[in-house]
């Protein structure tokens, strides 16, 4: 059975989350993905924090401080625990009988919890960090007050800047120049980041258009271009198979020989069978064999013996028709 298969069974029931900085959650867990993000109802947050105490001593003496280490219990309501941030999971208790339990109704059997239902709250399942002053308040044009001016808070913006109630003074004009020592900037400006940005989502985007077409896909995969980049050393060995035996070296045909034997078996083994490499490594297989066949019989088999027979043979043959020639014109200049 899956691990997910059982996952799924420990739905409803009350759980006891550990996370990577120490914090305990114990709730239901109503839901969860493959990337572990679990749902919890009820969660209470448990956490403990190590405090500095002053311990009276003795009169005349100094004072000296002791570490208490304290644990701190938080509601929290209903939450969402990111799987990324969990160390472990165990069971805690049973699921209710009754699922209206979970709200405080009376039900027929089963663990009833001891909070009880209300609207809920929002709250940051953070360290216990107050929140930002940008989020304090409520938002700017929405029910609040205007955006304080730029560099100074709480200072309202006179007419004519940005931010100000619409109008402009009368020194001060549309599209005029600002007033000395003040510059303003345009409101959308090109940055490095940006354009990175923009790049890198470009990139993304033409890479999912290759990957939905299977040949296109194929085309620009390793598993293509891999057996593709070979097909060199299959070539040169062809080619080499009409030149002078002599050259041919006899360590670098056998390692040769012996990656291509390796590299066909490597191709039918991986998943998907790469066939292409096994083509390129079949064509290198042949080539080596014949380059090792012509070099023992160059080297081992006589065929340099013959070859120099062969030679003198030849040698002897030419010599024998130019001293013929010779003759002839001996003879003719007799004749005439």
């Amino acid at each position: 059975m899956s691990a997910t298969n059982k996952q799924g069974k420990m739905i409803n029931y009350r759980m006891r989350v550990t996370l990577n900085d120490g914090r305990q959650m114990t709730g239901q867990m109503l839901a969860f993905d493959k990337h572990m993000n679990l749902v919890l109802a009820d969660t209470e947050e448990f956490r403990r924090i190590k405090r500095k105490q002053n311990k009276p001593a003795a009169p005349g003496a100094s004072s000296t401080a002791q570490t208490i280490e304290q644990e701190e219990k938080r509601t929290l309501g209903l939450t969402i625990v990111r799987g990324a941030q969990i160390v472990s999971l165990s069971v805690e208790s049973p699921p209710p009988a009754d699922p209206s339990a979970r709200l405080g109704k009376t039900g027929s059997g089963g663990i009833s919890s001891t909070l009880g239902a209300g609207p809920g709250v929002a709250r940051p399942a953070g360290r216990g960090a107050a929140a930002p002053i940008s989020l304090a308040g409520p938002a700017a044009g929405v029910g609040g007050a205007p955006p304080p001016f730029p560099g100074f808070p709480g200072f309202a913006p006179p007419a004519g800047f940005p931010g100000a109630a619409p109008g402009f003074p009368p020194a001060f004009p549309p599209g005029g120049a600002p007033p000395p020592g003040c510059t303003f900037l345009p409101n959308r400006q090109r940055t490095p980041a940006g354009d990175t940005f923009k790049m890198a989502a470009f990139v993304k985007a033409v890479n999912a258009k290759i990957r939905a077409n299977p040949a296109l896909n194929y085309f620009c995969s390793t598993h293509f271009w891999g057996p593709a980049s070979n097909f060199g050393i299959p070539i040169a060995a062809v080619a080499d198979t009409q030149k002078s035996p002599e050259l041919i070296s006899g360590p670098m045909t056998f390692a040769l020989t012996i990656y291509s034997a390796t590299f066909m078996r490597y191709s039918m083994a991986v998943t998907p069978k790469n066939y292409l490499l096994l083509g390129c490594h079949f064509v290198n297989e042949c080539a080596q064999l014949t380059q090792g066949y012509r070099y023992l019989q160059w080297h081992k088999w006589g065929g340099k013996e013959k070859a120099g027979l062969t030679g003198a043979v030849e040698a002897g043959k030419e010599k024998a028709k130019e001293l013929e020639g010779k003759v002839e014109k001996a003879v003719e200049k007799v004749k005439n």
